[in-house]
């Protein structure tokens, strides 16, 4: 059953973190500390987890079908299409993030267990220098020679294997798989003040109407990057499926009080640190 995100999803979280909050307080019993009420709070916390991201895997897939019919009939209507699947889609990844920062699935980085390393990186990562995927305005040379779509002597190929190398390798700006770089392919450099960017649907023809060279490598592109996202969450999806071997079963098996610091440690690392100082003070 899918979760009503804009209402269910908040309000649930909030009620996670009080009866967290209640569950970890050490008041000296020790009876409480593995209690029903904990087990209880956790087991809520996999169940809405899982339907969270269960959710934002059929937003992906959703997105990668109309960029799928974008690229085969790229138009004003079908551009449009994408664009709006996009925006429906982010939402639900969004509140995802409130998930992360505790060496979970998606965005686990300890090389000191056995758990693969998370997609996050691959799939959220921001700000990317655009010039680093294709041409932008203001930098004459990308137009012709900029960005991996433009530069097929330094990428012959452009597949998974090569974007998800390709990602973050010569800085933190040097995005090339995920999200944002759907947007950018999308909607184009944003050059207004008032509304975002506006890539014409022409840049992925390839007739006389085109206004923009390497078309069948920025199609490439997009949709490599699309079916990308709609892996790296199937990945983190069935690390939290029930009824399986995985992340959400060894989540589950943890002390009660464990399981709670990382519920903690996840959404006030998010409200915090993340969203006042990495996002909106920068």
């Amino acid at each position: 059953m899918k979760i009503a995100f804009r209402t269910s999803l908040p309000i649930a979280l909030t009620c996670l973190v009080s009866l967290a909050s209640v569950a970890c307080s050490d008041n000296g019993d020790d009876a409480k500390d593995t209690g029903p009420a904990q087990e209880d709070v956790v087991k809520s916390y996999a169940e809405l987890v899982s339907a969270n991201y269960g959710d934002a895997l059929a937003g992906a897939k959703d997105l990668d079908k109309a960029v799928t019919a974008f690229i085969a009939a790229p138009s004003e209507e079908t551009l449009s299409d994408a664009r709006e699947t996009w925006k429906a889609c982010r939402n639900p990844y969004g509140l995802s993030e409130a998930y992360r920062f505790y060496q979970g699935p998606i965005d686990n980085d300890d090389t000191s267990d056995d758990i693969p390393d998370g997609p996050e990186g691959l799939l959220n990562s921001w700000p990317l220098d655009e010039s680093y995927i294709d041409y932008v305005v203001g930098a004459k040379d990308a137009i012709v020679n900029g960005g991996i779509i433009n530069l097929p002597d330094d990428f012959p190929t452009i597949d998974a294997d090569v974007l998800s190398e390709a990602n973050g390798a010569t800085g933190e700006t040097s995005i090339s798989t995920g999200y944002h770089a759907v947007e950018f392919l999308l909607w184009g450099q944003d050059r207004s003040a008032t509304g975002p960017g506006d890539r014409p649907y022409t840049d992925y023809l390839t007739d006389a109407d085109a206004t923009a060279e390497n078309q069948d490598r920025r199609a490439q592109y997009l949709a490599t990057v699309s079916s990308l996202i709609v892996d790296n969450l199937t990945t983190v999806n069935d690390a939290w499926k029930d009824g399986k071997a995985n992340y959400r079963a060894d989540f589950l098996a943890m002390p009660p009080r464990e399981a709670l610091s990382k519920m903690l440690l996840g959404m006030g690392s998010l409200s915090g640190a993340e969203l006042s100082g990495e996002r909106m003070k920068v």
